[in-house]
């Protein structure tokens, strides 16, 4: 990882206005990932002996999405794991079609939107710019992630939550849709937490 001074054009300065008020602050700036075609840049960030690492997503108007900046503070552990992660990325890649898309990202926002926002699986394809199985898969994938969560406890499953009944559909799907001892997991869960009740 080596030391790069991150330059704006004029445009980039407009559409990330946000980052750009915020550059001043930093001391050293790494670029970690550059994704233009979306709009993504992730930086690490050091500010008065603080490491940071920032995501910067610029305008697209196309989305009427606005720039969004998020900043997280990492400790010198969190720096070992980033440099182990670029090397791995650095790593070559096997040759093939690159993805259109991240599926962690698109995948939790395509949930968020489906399970949540009561959106079709055809509305988020046409927005996503995928098909309709793509968005379906992407989706099924986070769904078993979510109701693993909510089974070892990382979420919690709180009845008076506004979106407690999208959860517990989450996890009927996730009965409905698996087998064997991950479906008893699954089955037995619900069954504890509603009796709860």
């Amino acid at each position: 990882m080596s030391s790069m001074k991150l330059e704006l054009d004029n445009a980039e300065m407009m559409a990330r206005k946000r980052l750009a008020r915020r550059m001043v602050d930093f001391e050293t700036i790494y670029v970690l990932h550059r994704d233009d075609r979306k709009g993504c840049l992730l930086l690490l960030a050091l500010e008065e002996e603080q490491w940071r690492i920032l995501e910067s997503v610029s305008l697209d108007h196309a989305k009427n999405r606005m720039e969004e900046l998020r900043e997280m503070p990492i400790d010198k552990e969190g720096i070992e794991a980033i440099r182990m992660a670029l090397k791995h990325w650095s790593a070559e890649k096997p040759p093939g079609r690159p993805a259109k898309y991240d599926p962690d990202r698109e995948g939790q926002e395509i949930f968020v939107y489906h399970v949540y926002g009561g959106k079709t699986i055809r509305a988020i394809a046409k927005e996503f710019q995928m098909g309709p199985a793509t968005v379906q898969k992407l989706l099924n994938r986070v769904r078993f992630k979510v109701a693993d969560q909510f089974v070892s406890g990382e979420l919690p499953l709180k009845p008076d939550a506004p979106n407690y009944e999208q959860n517990i559909g989450v996890l009927r799907w996730a009965i409905k849709n698996s087998a064997g001892e991950t479906r008893a997991k699954y089955a037995e869960f619900v069954k504890s937490t509603l009796s709860d009740i």
